[in-house]
């Protein structure tokens, strides 16, 4: 289950996470999604990574101002939490889990969705309940902006899902399901059949986007913010290059652009939104810099700088993901036309950043690697966007999301 091909799958097609909005204080919880099952098998293994022994979630505390990070300590026990959600009241996590003993072929295991209670003195997580996501392999999850409902992309079946988050924080019924269809480019096997890799609410709340890396789509639905509702629009998807693999999107902080990693064709695709209409416009594609024509960047997540003006990709690089370190790429973005300036890639500190996250304050970046097993932190220049280590780092097993917590 935890093979050769389980891993090489895994790689190339992990989740993306990216930290929780700007907050007032200093002091954050920081929690860390980890596979807690995860085996690497290598013929080249030279990083001393291997079997995962983390247990579930872990939470650390940071304090913005002096950049200390206290070591991580285990918040809540649950098989595979690799993608975390935080609730817009900071009263709740999400997690999905994949069942790696359920029985189905790669990427069609047994998804569920778990909400916890964050308690605000300690970090720790109390359990609340436990649904199926309503699709297999999930990927991905995240909120919309009433903290209402929990949207699903379920890499596996090929479908996107809705559930209600009743008041107490404990997740409820199915509002929607979506189930895709067709064949995306040259990838082959992954893009015989569609996957879903995010979905990502406008920042109206009217429109979840979701990039479907096995069809080369990138898919825009109406959505109902009283009833949890998903319905199609006409036209109803943006087709991508062939082969790009579309993963993961994000907007820009004034809702005006767009930016998708394109995790196969080693590109960030901009768009600019017309949030009137529900519609992505390309403005430009951007060539990921990935260090040799033999070399795919495996490019796994995007963040924006708090002030919006410098876009951050992490690449894990994909020839030998044990042997190569990865890189945070750093690109300027025009204020005026969203577009994006290549300036740098920094080594990230470790062998595959399946994630990273920049901390609530914009002072300091955290680069997650899955295979070297550390969380390594980075200070932000505000002024040039580059970034430098600061010399702290922490040991999590095979981390891959990460997410911010004001604490009050």
């Amino acid at each position: 289950m935890f093979g050769r091909f389980y891993l090489t799958c895994c790689l190339l097609f992990s989740f993306a996470c990216g930290p929780l909005a700007v907050a007032q204080g200093n002091d954050f919880f920081v929690y860390f999604g980890t596979y807690t099952g995860f085996k690497f098998v290598s013929q080249s293994l030279t990083h001393g990574v291997g079997n995962s022994r983390s247990e579930g979630i872990y939470v650390s505390r940071f304090n913005a101002a002096t950049g200390e990070l206290s070591e991580p300590e285990l918040a809540a026990k649950i098989v595979n939490p690799a993608f975390l959600a935080i609730s817009p009241n900071h009263k709740f996590l999400y997690a999905i889990t994949e069942d790696p003993l359920s029985v189905g072929p790669p990427f069609d295991h047994s998804s569920y969705a778990t909400a916890f209670a964050i308690d605000s003195a300690s970090g720790k997580l109390r359990f609340i309940n436990s649904l199926p996501t309503g699709g297999t392999s999930t990927c991905f999850l995240s909120m919309d902006k009433t903290g209402k409902f929990v949207f699903f992309a379920n890499f596996g079946s090929g479908s996107v899902s809705v559930l209600r988050v009743k008041d107490d924080g404990s997740l409820a019924e199915q509002t929607a399901f979506m189930q895709h269809v067709g064949h995306g480019g040259s990838n082959l096997p992954v893009q015989t059949s569609p996957h879903p890799h995010s979905v990502m609410v406008s920042p109206d709340n009217r429109y979840l986007i979701v990039s479907d890396l096995g069809t080369d789509r990138v898919l825009v639905y109406h959505f109902d913010e009283k009833t949890g509702a998903l319905g199609p629009l006409d036209p109803p998807s943006i087709r991508m290059k062939d082969g790009d693999g579309p993963r993961h999107l994000i907007f820009d902080h004034q809702g005006k652009f767009a930016y998708q990693v394109n995790e196969m064709g080693s590109t960030i695709s901009v768009f600019a939104w017309n949030a009137a209409e529900g519609m992505l416009s390309t403005v430009q594609e951007a060539k990921i810099n990935s260090g040799g024509s033999d070399i795919r960047s495996g490019s796994a997540e995007l963040q924006l700088s708090n002030d919006g003006k410098f876009l951050y990709e992490s690449n894990r690089l994909s020839r030998d993901y044990d042997r190569l370190p990865g890189t945070i790429g750093i690109y300027a973005v025009d204020p005026t036309k969203g577009t994006l300036t290549e300036m740098e890639y920094s080594p990230s500190g470790g062998t595959m950043p399946r994630s990273f996250g920049i901390d609530p304050s914009g002072r300091y970046l955290f680069a997650l690697h899955q295979l070297s097993n550390n969380v390594v932190q980075f200070r932000v220049d505000p002024a040039t966007g580059k970034i430098s280590k600061t010399g702290k780092e922490v040991k999590v097993d095979t981390p891959v999301c990460i997410q911010f917590v004001p604490v009050h």
